[in-house]
């Protein structure tokens, strides 16, 4: 699936009045309407993006790969009240859906609820709760353990988002979603293969980490034109030097120990800008 599908359609959200007689998706669609127009932003994005694979891809590869879960990885749900601009909720959205994949890759179905409902929560404070439920509607509590269902599920929503971002009037949003979930992906990935010996089982999260300087280069192309952002430029700052520590990596080659630890550690910082 391309990374081009990442924000839900968001046109006809319904939600409760709020004392003021506004509802919270009226004061969604008003963060959204402040997002201006940038006819050369969305070719960019997408030229650039449709060739980036799904977050998910690596993340379902993890327990296939024999890879022990770690729940210390993941962005607690207790954090989603610091997200309060528009920039920390596109960013943790992409981070905790990724981090719902993981846990439902991964059999961890007595947590699956609370983090489908945080990342629920999310999508409704950026005016998208409409097309979530209506995906995800009562399919969830149906097939709490099935995790082929979830992860089903969790795509399809994806791909009910990329109708919306084909009109270009959230192309900021999307921007943010993309780098939050392509960074917790590898931040995930990565924590966990650094202290790990390549084998016939790994061998392929080694290979997949190996390609993603190129993954890197598209995103950062892409963010130029949100540099003006300056709630978004501090991680777009780190992505820029974490494209620079990618450069000593040949596709196809193994990636020592020294180049993966430094991309663990960039990785990291980065991430803690997005979820702190």
């Amino acid at each position: 699936m391309s990374m081009a599908v990442l924000l839900i359609a968001c046109n006809n959200e319904t939600s409760n009045t709020n004392n003021a007689g506004e509802t919270k998706s009226d004061t969604a669609k008003k963060e959204v309407a402040s997002e201006p127009t940038n006819d050369f932003a969305d070719f960019k994005f997408h030229t650039l993006v449709v060739n980036i694979p799904s977050p998910f891809e690596i993340i379902t590869l993890l327990p296939k790969s024999n890879i022990a879960f770690n729940k210390g990885l993941i962005n607690s749900t207790d954090n989603e009240s610091k997200y309060v601009t528009s920039t920390k909720k596109g960013l943790n959205y992409g981070s905790y859906i990724v981090d719902l994949v993981y846990l439902s890759s991964n059999e961890q179905f007595s947590q699956v609820k609370t983090y489908f409902k945080t990342t629920r929560n999310l999508a409704q404070s950026l005016g998208c709760a409409d097309s979530f439920d209506k995906i995800a509607g009562s399919r969830l509590e149906k097939n709490i353990d099935k995790k082929d269902t979830i992860n089903m599920v969790i795509d399809q929503i994806y791909t009910e988002m990329d109708g919306y971002l084909r009109t270009n009037d959230r192309l900021l949003s999307a921007s943010q979603i993309l780098v939050g979930s392509w960074v917790e992906s590898q931040y995930i990935t990565v924590s966990l293969i650094k202290g790990e010996t390549k084998n016939k089982d790994n061998e392929i999260l080694f290979q997949k980490v190996s390609e993603q300087g190129n993954t890197i280069d598209k995103l950062i192309e892409l963010l130029k034109e949100f540099e003006k952002e300056k709630d978004f430029l501090p991680v777009i700052n780190e992505l820029k030097e974490l494209s620079k520590i990618y450069k000593d990596v040949k596709i196809g080659n193994d990636i020592d120990k020294s180049t993966l630890s430094k991309i663990s550690d960039k990785l990291g910082s980065i991430r803690s800008k997005i979820v702190n």
